[in-house]
């Protein structure tokens, strides 16, 4: 291969990436709104085209079924809202990663997320629920990993069995109870949690 194919190439290769990801962007970005907007039966394929300007056969090409398109939306949203938080100690990043999620459940497409969590957990989309959470596992991972190495927690920790109990109350305490989910609130939480982990303070 000569120099000039050498530099040409990278060129020929970004550009169909380039629009694959507009494209992308696009989708998701229309599907959130129409979740906000109107929950799951406003998130219809023919909705989500005209949302984001792109052909229904884009749609089924890239999906069998909306639901797998709503899940990538959803995965793409939790990217976006998640940060690596460094404040130094594990109840820190905790705090401010339960914030995070406090703040979108809170937002206009928070009732849409349970409606959703509720439809897959009927069956309705096989593996798409498990498709998320493994999804959510690697954007939490770091937070972990972290505290391990500064001896916060064990190496066998159950990460996920800690996690559940700090996010499980939020669920409960907004969805069910009706009750302000308050930076004290959730200190509280974090608190308990890390407790009784022997996390120090």
């Amino acid at each position: 291969m000569n120099q000039d194919s050498a530099l040409d190439e990278p060129v020929v290769q970004r550009r169909p990436g380039g629009r694959t990801a507009d494209v992308t962007r696009r989708i998701n970005v229309a599907m959130i709104e129409l979740l906000s907007e109107g929950g799951l039966e406003a998130c219809t394929f023919q909705n989500v085209a005209a949302r984001a300007g792109v052909e229904r056969s884009t749609l089924y090409r890239r999906n069998v079924d909306r639901w797998q398109t709503i899940v990538d939306a959803i995965i793409d949203m939790a990217d976006q809202m998640t940060a690596t938080f460094d404040t130094g100690s594990l109840r820190g990043d905790l705090a401010k990663t339960l914030s995070s999620l406090v703040g979108v459940l809170n937002s206009p497409v928070g009732p849409s997320l349970m409606e959703i969590a509720g439809a897959l957990q009927s069956g309705v989309a096989p593996g798409q629920a498990e498709r998320f959470w493994q999804s959510r596992r690697q954007q939490l991972a770091p937070m972990f990993e972290a505290a391990i190495e500064r001896g916060e927690l064990p190496a066998d920790v159950d990460c996920d069995r800690l996690f559940a109990m700090a996010a499980g109350p939020i669920y409960f305490w907004k969805f069910v109870a009706s009750r302000p989910l308050t930076d004290r609130w959730i200190r509280g939480v974090v608190d308990q949690v890390c407790n009784s982990y022997g996390v120090p303070k």
